[in-house]
């Protein structure tokens, strides 16, 4: 996904606190869900990027969608086979991303939220163009970045246990641009609050 590594290193270290503090469903995101099933009629088949600690895919295999877990951060992949889960470690930047139960079919949709914060700027349009490719026609896309300019690297946890991330961030009109030459239709872009002045960027889009 050239990420930066040591986001992903971070995000190994600590996939289960990681999916403890993230597990409530913020309401922004449940609005996502009800859209995109509905978008969706209620069925299909969706490969679903950054699936972390997997709250999303589970909301929405209560609503009717099959979902395909897949993370880059082996922490991810292993916490949600621990937890019974079939899960796969995928990059989708240089990784085949046809789906191994329905090789020659398309999926019906992607989710990917608040995980395409950590794609390069400059792999940012392969990626999206890649995903489009392994979507149907008139398939479904949510994706959700932060609102913001250039990009962030940042430090938590502590002294002896550092956690390094860096972000991408986007503001809408080069979004749009983006979504476009990969061959996604937008709909709709919401700008989205989760923490305060924590702003989000969440697509509806369909492929082109």
């Amino acid at each position: 996904m050239s990420t930066n590594r040591d986001t992903v290193q971070s995000y190994d270290t600590r996939a289960a606190e990681y999916a403890a503090e993230a597990a409530a469903m913020p309401e922004w995101v449940a609005a996502e869900i009800d859209a995109f099933v509905t978008e969706l009629g209620g069925s299909g088949r969706v490969l679903e990027i950054g699936s972390g600690g997997g709250r999303d895919a589970l909301a929405l295999e209560t609503r009717g969608i099959s979902v395909r877990r897949t993370d880059v951060s082996k922490g991810f992949v292993e916490l949600l086979r621990e937890s019974g889960f079939k899960a796969d470690l995928l990059d989708p930047l240089t990784d085949d991303l046809a789906d191994p139960l329905h090789p020659d079919r398309p999926y019906d949709g992607v989710w990917a939220c608040a995980c395409l914060i950590h794609v390069e700027r400059r792999d940012f349009r392969t990626v999206l163009r890649r995903l489009a490719e392994a979507t149907r026609p008139g398939g479904r896309l949510h994706a959700s970045v932060r609102d913001g300019d250039g990009d962030s690297a940042f430090t938590l946890g502590s002294a002896a246990a550092p956690r390094h991330y860096v972000e991408t961030y986007w503001r809408e009109s080069a979004l749009r641009s983006a979504l476009a030459d990969a061959s996604w239709n937008v709909g709709e872009i919401r700008r989205c609050m989760g923490r305060p002045d924590d702003w989000w960027l969440s697509v509806r889009a369909s492929r082109a």
